[in-house]
């Protein structure tokens, strides 16, 4: 059952527009997403919410969650060894790599931030914040291409979102005016409402390698304690 149900949450992570990719591998992930996905629902603000959520067939990747495990607000959480561990660095907590795969020129990336008990800013601008880095390939309000949920995790929630199309990428740092427009790329975030204050987990990268990313990052996140 609980095999079951991780299934459900990734298949709805991996909601959104299909690339062209057309690789055999890519084909049947594709059309388990788009079964997987079931329906959606607009709110009020654009956004989707979940209605329905069906069976989810993972790629064969296999992640093993053995490595180093991080400590922060009042949290636990370990990510898989898979994924090249960076450490701490300025703003983040932590931060992964992983790829790229697939001719993918890319790696996927997860950052992980926390600033402090009452900072960083609300559930819902952070989230608002993150769709305004994307936009839609067709023009659309990307809100209108936002799936949003939340699940509950050791108690706690998490505010979940997923979005796949062009990714704004700041190209001279955080603070640069110069960027870029990623074609394919998928964001996924999750906001944990831990005991210490907010933690923000945010994974990006193109079509393909992202999508398995995600088969490691929302076992990560489904498996986080409180210490």
């Amino acid at each position: 059952m609980k095999r079951i149900l991780l299934g459900l949450v990734i298949a709805i992570a991996l909601t959104g527009c299909s690339s062209e990719k057309k690789t055999e591998a890519g084909q049947k992930d594709n059309q388990a997403t788009q079964d997987a996905a079931g329906q959606v629902q607009d709110t009020a603000g654009g956004s989707r919410t979940v209605e329905q959520k069906l069976e989810y067939t993972p790629s064969d990747f296999v992640h093993t969650f053995d490595g180093e495990s991080v400590s922060i607000a009042g949290i636990t959480f370990t990510p898989p060894s898979q994924w090249t561990d960076y450490g701490a660095s300025d703003m983040k907590a932590a931060y992964y790599s992983f790829g790229p795969l697939e001719n993918e020129v890319d790696s996927a990336t997860v950052a992980v931030f926390y600033f402090g008990e009452g900072k960083g800013g609300s559930v819902e601008s952070n989230l608002e914040r993150w769709i305004n880095q994307t936009a839609m390939p067709d023009g659309r309000d990307p809100h209108t291409g936002a799936i949003q949920y939340e699940l509950e995790v050791d108690g706690m929630k998490v505010h979940m979102l997923s979005i796949f199309g062009f990714y704004e990428v700041s190209m001279g740092g955080p603070m640069s005016r110069q960027k870029e427009n990623k074609e394919n790329y998928r964001l996924v975030g999750a906001i944990v409402e831990a005991p210490q204050g907010n933690v923000f987990f945010k994974l990006t990268g193109p079509d393909y390698t992202a999508r398995i990313m995600i088969e490691g990052f929302m076992p990560m996140i489904k498996a986080i304690l409180k210490t």
